[in-house]
């Protein structure tokens, strides 16, 4: 439900993943309920607290909320040695009962315990994507990098003016609020994201699959998607739907829609590839352009840097 474990299990990412996955379960669950009347929101908490073996790090917890607008989190941190295990989950069973209420508009909760906080509204644009009936944020062009961006990095950059310069036309960036691979993202993560591009360089989608992608992005007149050769094989893969009849009915819409892909190579697990080190199926084949390792090889990957910065820290 959390997704990847780079972010380690107590922290505001995880208690924000647990939030918004809360939220839009609840938000179906009311959806066929016919209550037009009750708000969905979601509630979340993680939490580092004593043990029988000492910790290295912090006594905390991270308690996130999620609501159609809102993205809340606390932080509370505990002096180690202070209290015992049962007191401790008092202390944090407490709090989050205190900012529940405060958050509903409930009074006279338990005491009071200090917190820090972190609040992201978004704007009716962003609100829209997340929960509907928006599916695109921003203007489309007709090339388009899609990715997490978490973070953006010379890579990205790099391949970005590389295609821009083969295809004769601007690249776009294109995130997407919902993943098939990874968890839905919440507004502050959004937020995060969002400003590392110029606002003409970058998209914002809440279609997960290429299928959608190119029938939202295209407008009919077709469309080119910059991509890895990770990418390109997981699009190939029968896993990511039905059966293989499925996938090849999707593959096949692609290439009617006029859709192209674009493929630099990336190192894996065996080595540098690219799109001629591939088997794929015949209908991705027809449509993927492969980009030499002689003429494109950057090695650098966002999740390389966020283990890198966890080192760090």
């Amino acid at each position: 439900m959390v997704g990847p474990d780079d972010i380690g299990a107590c922290s505001d990412g995880t208690a924000r993943r647990m939030a918004v996955t809360a939220y839009l379960r609840a938000s179906t669950l009311l959806a066929g309920s016919g209550r037009d009347d009750i708000e969905a929101f979601g509630f979340a908490i993680t939490a580092s607290l004593a043990s029988l073996t000492n910790k290295r790090g912090t006594h905390r917890a991270h308690i996130a909320m999620q609501t159609r607008t809102t993205t809340h989190t606390w932080f509370v941190e505990l002096r180690k040695g202070a209290r015992t295990r049962g007191s401790e989950e008092r202390v944090i069973a407490d709090t989050a009962v205190n900012v529940l209420a405060q958050s509903l508009g409930v009074r006279g909760g338990p005491r009071e315990i200090a917190t820090r906080d972190a609040v992201e509204t978004a704007s009716e644009n962003i609100v829209a994507l997340f929960a509907g009936p928006a599916d695109v944020c921003g203007t489309p062009g007709t090339a388009f990098l899609p990715g997490s961006f978490d973070p953006l990095h010379d890579g990205h950059s790099q391949m970005q003016a590389d295609a821009s310069r083969r295809i004769g036309r601007p690249v776009q960036f294109e995130l997407c609020v919902r993943n098939v691979d990874k968890p839905p993202l919440d507004f502050i993560e959004v937020a995060c994201r969002r400003k590392q591009f110029a606002d003409a360089e970058i998209v914002l989608t809440n279609t997960p699959t290429f299928v959608e992608k190119a029938k939202l992005l295209s407008q009919g007149n077709g469309i080119t998607f910059v991509v890895g050769t990770d990418t390109i094989k997981r699009i190939g893969e029968s896993r990511y739907y039905l059966d293989d009849e499925a996938r090849d009915a999707a593959l096949n819409e692609l290439e009617n829609l006029g859709t192209e892909f674009l493929v630099y190579g990336r190192l894996g697990d065996h080595g540098f590839e690219t799109l001629n080190d591939l088997s794929l199926p015949d209908a991705l084949n027809r449509i993927s352009q492969g980009v030499s390792e002689q003429d494109f090889r950057v090695d650098v990957s966002s999740s390389e840097m966020r283990d890198n910065a966890s080192v760090s820290a």
